[in-house]
């Protein structure tokens, strides 16, 4: 294994073990549950959402470890991120998932790369892509509002 894949997998354990954002948003404006039905992840997601910026997200729920640390990481990344570019974020992480285009990401995004050798993995891609596309649903219903 490389360094590369181990320090991977470090970051996963550490977001499945300790995920962020493990709290109630009680002024949230926006909620949304997701569930893996293939696995039996379950989340809900609250976020509050302010002049088109997402100020807070919280996540609760049971799920593996990829879901989990997936879940974590999308709301480290997008806390504090205007919803447009959360919406090209959540394009770019699934196709990270889905495709064979090599998606890279910097700075603070940087992490989510963790997450892409679970492409080997087809039936855990669900896990990983749960909370994104219940982050995805959550906001095209927002928006519809």
């Amino acid at each position: 294994m490389s360094l590369t894949e181990d320090l991977y997998k470090e970051i996963i354990l550490e977001h499945a073990q300790n995920p962020s954002h493990s709290h109630s948003v009680p002024n949230a404006n926006i909620h949304e549950s997701g569930v893996n039905r293939s696995c039996g992840d379950e989340l809900q997601l609250e976020i509050l959402v302010e002049d088109g910026v997402i100020k807070d997200i919280g996540i609760k729920g049971k799920g593996c470890s990829i879901s989990t640390a997936s879940a974590s990481m999308m709301a480290d990344a997008v806390e504090g991120m205007a919803v447009e570019q959360v919406e090209t974020l959540i394009e770019r992480f699934k196709a990270m998932l889905l495709t064979e285009e090599d998606i890279q990401f910097t700075g603070e995004q940087e992490e989510l790369e963790a997450l892409k050798g679970i492409k080997r993995y087809p039936i855990r891609v669900k896990c990983a892509t749960l909370s994104w596309n219940t982050l995805e649903q959550a906001l095209k219903q927002s928006m519809q509002k």
